[in-house]
């Protein structure tokens, strides 16, 4: 099969244009985590032919209980063809949100490298908040367990955003436990550009961009990621991309998007 992004002698198909592109993976910044709500493995690969030099990691999303209902052959051969591309594979909070509550963290945490997870993402957004030094055991415990961590910040529906400090302090304490990354809640996000953009910076400013994964997701697509790339610069990390809007972002990444105003030909002509 061949690859369509660069082919397998990395040769462009049109070397008399020149576009920016990402720095080569792996990446420390400017990552975009996709987010796979259970694709065929089909489409999983024919999707992977086109995007996979975009994609940095995936999540499992599974806000309708996939983990439970699919196959474990089928789960395991999803992840190893991620896996096949280099690329790692991680469920999201719900389904440990769910483990939390039944008291099955451990078992939880153990099976999911037997079925092809390098990782787990740890959060409580649809739970009271987990004291600091509870999510830095979770944390502590998945890591020991060999799972990379990405942990999320913030709440679904709370009553209004999470504080930028609050923020601030918890994304701080989950990288001295061991995150990896951690990751700001959608509905958080929304709440600042709607009240106060401001404190979206006041969190950049706390803790720099390259630990943040902004989860953009499909709720306030495009406003979201465009007053992100715009204030942030096209170096930050976003998760929660769905596939099919992998193209379109990195259009904005690099400028060649309407919604960003084509900014690269207008750097051309300056």
């Amino acid at each position: 099969m061949v690859k369509a992004a660069r082919g397998e002698n990395g040769e462009r198909g049109q070397p008399a244009i020149d576009i920016p592109a990402p720095p080569p993976k792996p990446r420390k910044i400017r990552w975009t985590v996709m987010s796979d709500r259970g694709l065929p493995l089909g489409m999983q690969e024919d999707i992977m032919d086109v995007v996979e030099d975009i994609v940095d990691h995936v999540k499992s999303v599974d806000h309708m209980g996939h983990l439970e209902r699919l196959s474990v052959d089928f789960t395991r051969q999803k992840n190893a063809q991620y896996k096949a591309r280099g690329l790692s594979c991680f469920p999201g909070g719900i389904p440990f949100e769910i483990a939390y509550l039944q008291g099955t963290v451990e078992a939880f945490f153990n099976r999911l490298p037997e079925i092809g997870f390098d990782g787990v993402e740890i959060s409580d957004d649809t739970l009271p908040t987990f004291p600091l030094t509870e999510r830095a055991a979770l944390i502590k415990q998945a890591r020991d367990l060999g799972l990379e961590v990405f942990s999320e910040t913030g709440k679904k529906f709370g009553d209004g955003p999470t504080s930028a400090q609050d923020i601030i302090d918890c994304v701080k304490s989950d990288l001295d436990a061991g995150s990896t990354k951690v990751t700001v809640e959608n509905a958080d996000l929304l709440l600042f550009l709607k009240d106060d953009p401001g404190e979206i910076e006041k969190i950049v400013a706390g803790v720099g961009i390259d630990d943040i994964l902004f989860e953009v997701g499909p709720n306030g697509w495009p406003d979201l990621a465009v007053f992100l790339l715009k204030e942030l610069g096209p170096d930050i990390n976003l998760e929660n991309m769905e596939w099919d809007k992998m193209i379109p972002i990195e259009s904005m990444r690099r400028g060649l998007h309407r919604q960003i105003g084509y900014t690269f030909l207008h750097d051309l002509q300056s």
